[in-house]
């Protein structure tokens, strides 16, 4: 269901609440995707409504697979949260902290990623904490699939690491229950937030978006989760999401009106 359809269902809670969160992921939802990783930026305008909201709402938060430091640079408000490497590290009041049980997989994901033998316009990043291994600009995608992915589990199996899949992206990360769902919820508790909304499009958006749901049925936390749709939108996105947006600028569309929305209330 769109998000102008389905809001007027939730606006009056949503309105209610006096702490308010606005938490999103980057790729995908505030920037549009692209082929060159490094070229990825929020949109203009989304900048300028996560600045606005930021004067509005308790928090604004962006979370992110990617570290927090190319999170901040790429964002570039200092008011707000970061939260990168899917919850393994946070961004805030100019201090980078990485989650204490990080720390002992570093020596191994530098032994791990010796013994990755990419294919043809792949491409590895090390983020510190975790992995990624970009397959967009792959060559042979089938080959991607079909050999390097399999041969890529046995390799994390033998480390004691975890594969992860996200939009032709594979995460190589620590061993730990922690990823976008777990860091919605510390940041809910940490900041006492009464309601909150989560934009995400790919798939480890939709650990947030699940955790939303629990949250809200628990009456923990009035948590809804707007997805962004792509010819890419992975199956549990579709599944965890309480309404959609049909592409970055409908994102832009849907917080402006989150914006005016606020503003009405405290008019």
């Amino acid at each position: 269901m769109h998000w102008k359809t389905a809001i007027p269902s939730h606006i009056d809670h949503l309105m209610a609440a006096n702490r308010i969160g606005i938490i999103s992921d980057m790729d995908g939802t505030l920037s549009p995707i692209v082929a060159n990783k490094d070229a990825a930026r929020p949109t203009p305008r989304n900048l300028e409504l996560l600045r606005q909201l930021n004067e509005q709402v308790a928090l604004v938060a962006v979370v992110s697979g990617r570290g927090v430091q190319d999170l901040q640079q790429r964002v570039g408000i200092p008011d707000l949260v970061y939260v990168g490497n899917h919850g393994l590290e946070r961004g805030q009041n100019g201090k980078v902290e990485p989650h204490p049980d990080t720390t002992r997989y570093q020596d191994t994901l530098q032994k791990f990623m010796q013994h990755i033998v990419l294919l043809p316009g792949m491409e590895l990043e090390d983020k510190g904490a975790t992995l990624s291994i970009h397959y967009r600009n792959a060559k042979d995608e089938a080959a991607v699939v079909n050999d390097f992915l399999p041969t890529l589990h046995t390799l994390a199996h033998e480390y004691g690491l975890k594969v992860h899949m996200g939009k032709k992206v594979y995460e190589v990360r620590p061993p730990l229950d922690i990823n976008k769902g777990t860091a919605l919820k510390q940041l809910i508790q940490d900041f006492n937030l009464q309601a909150v909304i989560f934009l995400g499009d790919d798939t480890t958006d939709a650990d947030a978006m699940k955790m939303a749901q629990q949250l809200r049925q628990e009456n923990t936390c009035y948590a809804l989760a707007l997805g962004v749709e792509s010819e890419e939108t992975p199956p549990e996105v579709q599944e965890s999401a309480d309404f959609f947006a049909l592409d970055v600028s409908d994102v832009e569309a849907f917080l402006e009106a989150i914006s005016t929305f606020i503003s009405r209330k405290a008019s």
